[in-house]
C-alpha cells in the first residue's frame, strides 16, 4: 500500500513579490536599453548573465525577449526584428576569421566582419547560435535548440534545426 498525501497549492508569487520581478524586469530592460543603438518598445529581459559586445551596433525592434546567459557580438552589426525571442544560452556572433587569409598569412588579424539579420516573428532556441552574415528574413521562423545558423533563412513559417541548420519543417501544416 502507499499512502496519499493531499498538498495545498499556493499562488507561487504574492501580490509583494510580483511587483519586486516587475521592477527587476524594467531595471534589466532599461540596462540593456541605454546600452543598445536602438530598442522598440516592451524589451523583457530575463536574467543578469546576458553579454552585449559592441552593443551600440544592436538594433532590436518591439516586443524582444532576451534570456539569460545569451551573447551578442554586434561588431559587424546586429539588426533584430520585432517580436522576436532569444532564449537561454542563444548566441548572435557577427564577426570571426577569415580562414582562407588566415591559412595564407598564419596570422590570426584578418577578420570576416558581416553583419547579422533576424525578421519579425522568430524564435531562437536555446544554445542556437547564428554565425555572421546570416540573415533570416522570412517571418515565424523557429530555430531549433543547438542549431547552428551558417546560412541565410528567407523562407516563412519555417523551423530550421541541426549542425548546420536545416529548414526540417513548415509551420502550420
Amino acid at each position: 500500500m502507499f499512502s496519499y498525501t493531499r498538498l495545498k497549492i499556493r499562488r507561487l508569487t504574492s501580490g509583494r513579490k510580483e511587483r519586486r520581478q516587475k521592477k527587476t524586469l524594467a531595471r534589466r530592460a532599461k540596462k540593456v536599453s541605454k546600452q543598445c543603438g536602438s530598442v522598440g518598445k516592451n524589451l523583457i529581459v530575463f536574467g543578469d548573465d546576458i553579454e552585449l559586445i559592441a552593443a551600440e551596433k544592436i538594433v532590436i525592434g518591439d516586443n524582444f525577449k532576451l534570456n539569460n546567459k545569451t551573447l551578442i557580438n554586434a561588431v559587424s552589426g546586429v539588426t533584430i526584428g520585432n517580436d522576436v525571442t532569444l532564449s537561454h544560452g542563444a548566441k548572435i556572433i557577427s564577426t570571426g576569421y577569415d580562414l582562407d587569409l588566415w591559412i595564407k598569412t598564419g596570422r590570426r588579424k584578418h577578420f570576416d566582419n558581416k553583419p547579422v539579420k533576424i525578421g519579425n516573428k522568430c524564435w531562437i532556441g536555446t544554445n542556437a547560435v547564428i554565425l555572421p552574415g546570416v540573415e533570416i528574413t522570412g517571418e515565424n521562423v523557429v530555430i531549433a535548440a543547438g542549431a547552428v545558423v551558417t546560412k541565410s533563412i528567407a523562407e516563412s513559417n519555417v523551423m530550421a534545426a541541426g549542425v548546420p541548420a536545416k529548414i526540417v519543417k513548415k509551420l502550420g501544416e
